[in-house]
């Protein structure tokens, strides 16, 4: 280890005059002035969450468009398939002969609900 110093005793005066360079003013009113700027620039800037969000604004909007766009296609989409089953369902044979569809209606009430309640054809 070898013994180096810093300084020496006859750096004291470099060493004064640095720490008169280096420090804190004496006057209350050089720190009343800066709290006041401080305040100042404090008060400038805005704290609030929102304003985080503004960068967010037009980006939002147009994926908001895109969605609503494609819910609007996708909702077309399934009113035509939709239209489209209801259009072959009604156009199609059904699936029962019509004599055997229309035949409850032509016997009298009474027999036709007992073949209804029990499954009888």
């Amino acid at each position: 280890m070898s013994d180096i110093t810093l300084y020496s005793n006859d750096d004291d005066e470099i060493v004064r005059g640095l720490r008169s360079l280096y420090a804190a003013p004496a006057g209350d009113a050089y720190w009343n002035e800066l709290e006041a700027r401080i305040m100042s620039r404090v008060a400038d800037v805005e704290l609030g969450w929102w304003s985080e969000l503004d960068r967010w604004v037009r980006p939002a909007l147009a994926a908001a468009a895109v969605l609503v766009l494609a819910a609007g296609v996708a909702m077309f989409r399934a009113h035509e398939a939709e239209t489209e089953i209801a259009y072959d369902n009604m156009l199609s044979s059904p699936a029962v002969p019509v004599s055997t569809a229309i035949r409850p209606a032509l016997q009298n009430e009474h027999e036709a609900i007992v073949r209804f309640l029990f499954g009888h054809r």
